[in-house]
């Protein structure tokens, strides 16, 4: 027994002189750092890195599998070494080309040019030529599809200065080992067949539900799900896909482009219209502008998204917090009033039509994803919510019609019909009603005629991209 005492007490002795007799600052969790000025090498499936010198290899970012190796490597900064001068990241995926040609436009490359021209210079690195983007201030990012090999390589350094001599070191020490396996890549949006779907009729309760589809003119391609919006004004609908709003005419059957409408910022995320032909333009932390015959005739600032009333004359300004405001807009200015929606939570989306405030939100009871009716003075009317009475996914429109409520659930992919009362009536699905496949619906607006176009993101069946496709809903 005293021996396990003896024993015991030494082993304490040195575990308190190891914690105490080295006062040196540990290095970050994330960084395993060599012997300075040592050779070193990162050996992967996929490719091979000597470094050395300044660079440490950051292990706990390593990735090593069959068809995905990822290593990065720091030069951290001599005076703080909780933070790096230099951090490059470099990746091999043996995947689809798909992400490897949203990062093309990402980066600013025609697809069309870099396929079918050879437009661009490239620079060997490890064997494999590489695209070259330099944002001019502390990004570079070397990439490229190695199509035989089913392959997209990356090399990205975030960097104080990317003109450090010691990043062209660590290129020089880059081997890539991609075996040519005869793959050849699918195809290119305008070698791809566009979406297309036949119309529909689907019995809902007492009312039949009814889709067309309306093709544009040319196809829309996008890389955003989400944020596109539609309004629409007699015989024209504008669209705002990826922050450019464009003016299509309907007749009937085609969306045909008229003109793009320039607007000051790239970024505005939603468009509605009011019954004296105004559109209205809002999101992004931008001005609220109101368009006419394609010009601005009208500006207003401090309103973060703009769900307005038909007639124009007032809206309500919101974000995500159930604390919002009425605004009420005379000539060039306009007034605001606060107004809480205190049963909802999280606001999604917020619309307005003739005679309701549609608030479709998080319950702050935690009952799931709602629409709350509020009027204007802010009072809950009903809420409206599935069949069982529990939450929806996330409603990006609801409107009043003849026979009661319909919205479209995006994260659910459902055409939801409830009657007056707010008593649910069926939900639809999308591949019934639309013949999509995984699509997200991202806006609607009612048309003169009462019916509803609906646009949406859905990719093609050959996956050649990814396309915002417009219906009309009728018969609700």
């Amino acid at each position: 027994m005293k021996k396990i005492f003896a024993l015991l007490f030494v082993l304490l002795m040195v575990l308190s002189f190891a914690a105490c007799g080295d006062d040196t600052p540990d290095k970050p969790d994330n960084t395993k750092q060599p012997s300075a000025n040592s050779d070193a090498a990162i050996e992967t499936t996929l490719f091979t890195v000597n470094f050395g010198g300044d660079w440490i290899n950051i292990e706990d970012d390593f990735e090593n599998e069959e068809e995905y190796s990822k290593a990065v490597l720091q030069i951290l900064d001599p005076e703080d070494n909780e933070y790096y001068l230099v951090e490059a990241t470099i990746s091999v995926e043996i995947d689809e080309p798909y992400d490897f040609r949203e990062d093309l436009v990402y980066y600013g490359f025609n697809q069309y040019e870099y396929k079918e021209n050879n437009a661009y210079e490239t620079v060997k690195v490890g064997g494999v030529d590489l695209l070259k983007y330099d944002d001019g201030d502390d990004t570079l990012v070397y990439f490229n599809r190695v199509e035989n090999a089913n392959a997209s390589v990356y090399v990205e350094f975030d960097a104080t200065d990317i003109t450090d001599s010691r990043i062209q070191t660590l290129l020089d020490g880059i081997t890539f080992n991609l075996e040519d396996v005869g793959n050849v890549d699918g195809p290119w949006e305008w070698e791809g067949e566009r979406f297309s779907a036949d119309d529909a009729s689907i019995a809902a309760g007492a009312l039949t539900v009814t889709s067309s589809f309306v093709p544009f003119e040319a196809p829309v391609i996008t890389y955003e799900t989400f944020d596109h919006s539609v309004a629409a004004i007699g015989d024209r609908v504008y669209v705002l896909v990826d922050g450019e709003l464009s003016e299509c005419h309907y007749d009937g059957t085609v969306l045909a482009f008229v003109k793009k409408i320039e607007l000051p910022e790239d970024d505005y995320e939603r468009i509605e219209s009011t019954a004296d032909g105004t559109l209205w333009v809002s999101g992004g932390l931008n001005d609220i502008l109101c368009i006419k015959d394609g010009n601005i005739v009208a500006t207003y600032e401090d309103i973060d998204n703009l769900a307005i009333h038909p007639s124009g004359a007032w809206g309500v300004n919101f974000f995500t917090s159930n604390e919002c405001a009425i605004v009420t807009f005379s000539g060039n200015t306009y007034t605001s009033t606060p107004v809480t929606f205190k049963e909802a939570d999280t606001i999604m989306q917020l619309c307005v039509d003739e005679n309701n405030i549609y608030v479709c939100a998080n319950a702050a009871d935690d009952s799931g994803h709602k629409v709350f009716i509020y009027n204007k003075d802010g009072v809950l009317q009903k809420n409206l919510c599935d069949a069982e009475g529990e939450g929806l996914g996330s409603v990006t429109f609801v409107t009043q019609t003849a026979n009661g409520y319909i919205a479209f659930d995006g994260n659910m992919r459902d055409v939801l019909l409830w009657d007056n009362n707010g008593n649910f009536i069926a939900e639809i699905s999308d591949g019934e009603l639309f013949s999509t496949n995984y699509p997200w619906f991202c806006d609607s607006a009612v048309l003169d005629d009462g019916s509803i176009i609906t646009i949406m993101t859905d990719e093609r069946e050959d996956r050649s991209a990814t396309e915002v496709v417009a219906f009309i809903v009728k018969g609700f």
